[in-house]
């Protein structure tokens, strides 16, 4: 563990006490001296720090006990935020708990409310600070994990390359080691180092942090040499088995009679999940098509004056367990030039832009109106908020053939969003990296999974209405 990481960890601590003691500090005088509501105290200042005092070893501790001072170089935003806001409403629950029974004079109950919004702000922000401030110097080395693979395979090119290219995961790529002696093909792009029986020489020489070994191929007695070799080096060693790579499930460790035993485990969403997520679906989807019905009205008319043709685009797509439906957009395209056959032709593209869409039909196409239709879909059950973008059956079964964890991704319904579209894997992009984001949404999936995919398509729609579409940009 590097000693960097401790710092910022142990830095958390202190600014997480002093944002909390802010956040009082700011209710205190909003409450006091505006004049939303009238209020009587007695309370003086200096007493009211009494209280923050008493409460704050027991806030620290809560953060403490919800692994908000886990150690770790990858913090998830939306995570830290969701567990903030939790931590937060439960010491002040504490807070009014000891002020009920300790029978003390408290003279705000609007305080406590703005004490927590405050808070989780306060708190956050400052996180994001220490969190980037981190994520900055390891441009520059600092705190930087050294990492050799023992691999040669798809999985250990797919870690290497991810620390290659993603700078904030504070990891810096030092080579391969091939796994079976004279047998790995080797990469054009990542550097070799060499076999693993010179495993020793090369630790010696470049000072790896850890080592991550890949290659199933190798034999229980080689599997304790590396480990032996690591705990010589003080190298940390972990082990990425590309067997979890062909499976649709995810994994739980359990220990029985001593030994780690590596559990596979059916998908969330087969259970009650289902039921939630159905549920959550139905009553915001009715939602949406109430509010947006406005909007409807405005494009359906635009839609119709400025070309022939339909207003609403019904096209075949497949869904959960590879059923079909009828999938609804306004239409955008020039009637003549839409894809009218049952399984569907083209593939749209960037060109598409320039001489099959309408003008009108950029514009609705740009804001993402197209796509309001969408939300009947997913109130009759065809599809869901949240899932994989649904394809043409044509495409389906071409893909299916090229790619065999294709057809993984219609074990749950299609979606309006998904894990990604919002990382820009939708219209003309690479259906394999699309593919892998789908299977691990699938596989990890949670309610606030799903929550966090939403509000990122917020963001990313208010993108597309001025930047264009994501997905045909030119990005580094």
């Amino acid at each position: 563990m590097k000693r960097s990481e401790l710092f910022f960890s142990f830095l958390l601590i202190p600014i997480d006490a002093a944002m909390v003691v802010i956040s009082f500090v700011i209710s205190y005088y909003i409450r006091i001296k505006t004049d939303i509501l009238p209020v009587n105290s007695e309370v003086t200042f200096k007493q009211y720090l009494w209280y923050v005092m008493y409460i704050l070893p027991i806030w620290l501790l809560i953060y403490a006990l919800n692994g908000l001072y886990r150690i770790s170089r990858e913090r998830n935003y939306f995570n830290d935020f969701y567990k903030i806001f939790i931590s937060n409403a439960v010491a002040l629950l504490i807070f009014i708990v000891a002020i009920f029974f300790s029978r003390a004079f408290f003279f705000s109950r609007l305080i406590l409310i703005l004490i927590l919004a405050i808070s989780v702000i306060l708190v956050f922000v400052g996180r994001y600070v220490v969190t980037e401030t981190q994520r900055y110097l390891y441009r520059w080395g600092y705190g930087v994990h050294r990492i050799i693979i023992i691999g040669n395979n798809e999985v250990s090119h797919k870690l290497a390359r991810e620390m290659i290219y993603v700078k904030r995961l504070g990891m810096k790529f030092l080579g391969l080691v091939n796994g079976l002696q004279n047998k790995a093909r080797r990469p054009s792009d990542l550097k070799v180092l060499g076999n693993i029986s010179q495993l020793r020489e090369i630790v010696a020489r470049y000072h790896p942090n850890e080592i991550i070994l890949t290659d199933v191929g190798i034999n229980r007695g080689k599997i304790l040499e590396i480990i032996q070799v690591c705990s010589d080096a003080n190298a940390g060693f972990k082990f990425v088995s590309d067997v979890y790579s062909m499976v649709t499930t995810s994994v739980n460790s359990s220990i029985l009679a001593g030994f780690p035993i590596m559990e596979l485990k059916t998908i969330a969403l087969d259970g009650w999940g289902r039921i939630a997520k159905r549920l959550f679906d139905i009553i915001f989807s009715a939602i949406g098509l109430i509010i947006t019905s406005p909007f409807m009205i405005l494009v359906a008319t635009g839609t119709k004056l400025t070309s022939k043709g339909p207003v609403i685009y019904r096209q075949k797509r497949v869904g959960r367990d590879g059923r079909s439906f009828d999938f609804y957009k306004f239409r955008s395209m020039y009637i003549e030039k839409c894809d009218t056959t049952e399984k569907g032709s083209k593939w749209t593209t960037v060109a598409d832009e320039k001489n099959r869409i309408t003008p009108f039909g950029g514009f609705i196409r740009k804001t993402n109106l197209d796509e309001l239709p969408q939300f009947w879909n997913v109130l009759i059950g065809n599809m869901s908020f949240v899932g994989p973008r649904p394809e043409l059956p044509k495409f389906v079964d071409k893909f299916q053939a090229e790619i065999p964890d294709y057809f993984r991704r219609h074990r749950v319904k299609s979606g309006l969003t998904g894990w990604a579209a919002v990382n820009g894997l939708k219209g003309d992009t690479s259906i394999k990296e699309r593919v892998r984001f789908d299977i691990f949404y699938i596989e990890n999936w949670s309610f606030w999974f799903d929550i966090k995919i939403i509000l990122k398509t917020i963001f990313l729609l208010i993108g597309e209405a001025f930047g264009g579409k994501y997905e045909y940009r030119d990005r580094p």
